[in-house]
């Protein structure tokens, strides 16, 4: 299924398709908060890709894998050691929509943290999601996997719950006007390691 796909480590040219799959992934909340960097003057797309250009923040290409069919990008995991504090995407510092997502990260710390597994729709279902899984299990070193999810994403849980992650803490999410979710709950997942 996957013998003609390549997995490698992601570049600083990914950044178009790695912001597009996190904001597929984020259910269109990385694009609002980007929206809101520097005062949400700048193209909101343009932001997330600068903001994923940068090598300085844990969010970033540099601790991206994709998954490629030829020159084309079908897949992204954004995986890194979650200790200290909770990165996000720039904007967030203390509106109530990340507050949930926060505290789960806080919850997770220690933990190798998958911030984003995503595949365009067309390459779903093809093993990539398992791959990359494979891939952060050798990039943990041992650690306990994590993620965060929307209660309202079955398909994803139940793909995790046959990959061994296990409900750890769940949060309700927080909506704003211009910014509504699917689902009632944050689910934090671990996986033992």
């Amino acid at each position: 299924m996957v013998g003609s796909f390549t997995i490698r480590d992601a570049r600083r040219e990914d950044a178009p398709d790695i912001v597009r799959l996190i904001n597929i992934a984020g259910h269109g909340l990385p694009l609002w908060c980007w929206s809101r960097l520097d005062g949400g003057g700048e193209d909101a797309w343009q932001a997330g890709r600068d903001f994923v250009a940068r090598e300085d923040k844990a969010i970033s290409w540099k601790n991206g894998t994709v998954a490629t069919l030829g020159s084309d990008v079908a897949a992204v995991l954004i995986a890194f050691h979650l200790d200290g504090d909770a990165p996000g995407y720039g904007a967030e510092r203390d509106h109530p929509v990340f507050a949930p997502l926060k505290a789960l990260k806080v919850r997770a710390a220690g933990t190798f943290h998958l911030h984003v597994l995503a595949a365009y729709a067309e390459y779903r279902g093809r093993g990539l999601g398992s791959i990359l899984i494979d891939k952060a299990e050798r990039l943990s070193h041992g650690r306990d996997l994590s993620l965060i999810l929307s209660d309202a994403n079955g398909p994803a849980r139940r793909f995790y719950a046959r990959l061994g992650f296990e409900e750890a803490d769940r949060l309700p999410i927080v909506t704003t006007d211009d910014w509504q979710a699917e689902g009632e709950n944050w689910l934090l997942l671990v996986k033992k390691g």
